[in-house]
């Protein structure tokens, strides 16, 4: 660990306080629960953790890929990372693509959409309700134009994208239901992207439960991997 001057690191008069109870002693300042990693101090991490020991014991006990995919709603592909990849730390969290494509990779793509959606308060849809696909490229035709405004919220993650260099370079989070793609999430976003005249983006596409046949069988042909 590394050590640093005091003086170098707190303002005069918070030293002099500092020095009444512990001059000439080295100190140790222990993090605010803010400093633990995200899903840390919620808990969401281990609980993610025991999650994936699960589903590899229902893999280890028989159960086929599609059945343990059925009941955990995650694809296929997330499965087979699960129970045939390494055991693996949790990538380090950015919002950008490159970030969403190492969690994908480890088979915790979730993980990533929760984190994202996490530093503009907003909750990801529930994964019991809704099937969640991989990180794909979608067509933006496939998205309604009516749903870019329509579904704009509050403190939309766009908005603060927008002023950033790496903008465009964060997947989409895209819901459907009902036989239509949105974007709840991030309306100005889609809209900056259709601005460029871009004719696909990665994205994460969750689905109802009762619609994600539909929606493989019809739209499943029209995705590309990343």
């Amino acid at each position: 660990m590394k050590y640093e001057n005091a003086k170098d690191v707190l303002p005069a008069r918070l030293l002099e306080e500092v020095q009444k109870y512990a001059e000439g002693k080295v100190i140790y300042i222990p993090r605010t629960e803010k400093g633990r990693g995200w899903g840390e101090a919620s808990g969401y991490r281990e609980k993610l953790r025991k999650r994936n020991a699960l589903i590899c014991s229902r893999y280890l006990a028989g159960q086929s890929i599609m059945e343990i995919a059925e009941e955990f709603f995650l694809s296929p592909e997330t499965i087979k990372k699960l129970v045939y990849g390494k055991k693996m730390e949790l990538p380090a969290f950015s919002p950008s693509v490159m970030s969403a494509r190492q969690y994908a990779e480890a088979g915790m793509g979730e993980e990533w959409v929760r984190s994202y959606l996490s530093l503009y308060q907003k909750t990801v849809p529930d994964t019991e309700e809704y099937f969640m696909s991989e990180l794909v490229r979608i067509p933006l035709r496939l998205i309604e134009a009516g749903t870019i405004h329509a579904m704009a919220k509050a403190g939309d993650p766009g908005e603060a994208a927008e002023s950033d260099e790496s903008f465009y370079e964060v997947p989409l989070i895209v819901v459907y239901e009902q036989g239509h793609f949105m974007v709840p999430f991030q309306p100005s976003y889609l809209e900056g992207l259709v601005k460029e005249k871009r004719n696909a983006h990665y994205a994460f596409v969750f689905a109802q439960n009762e619609d994600y046949g539909y929606f493989w069988n019809h739209y499943g042909k029209h995705f590309s991997k990343w």
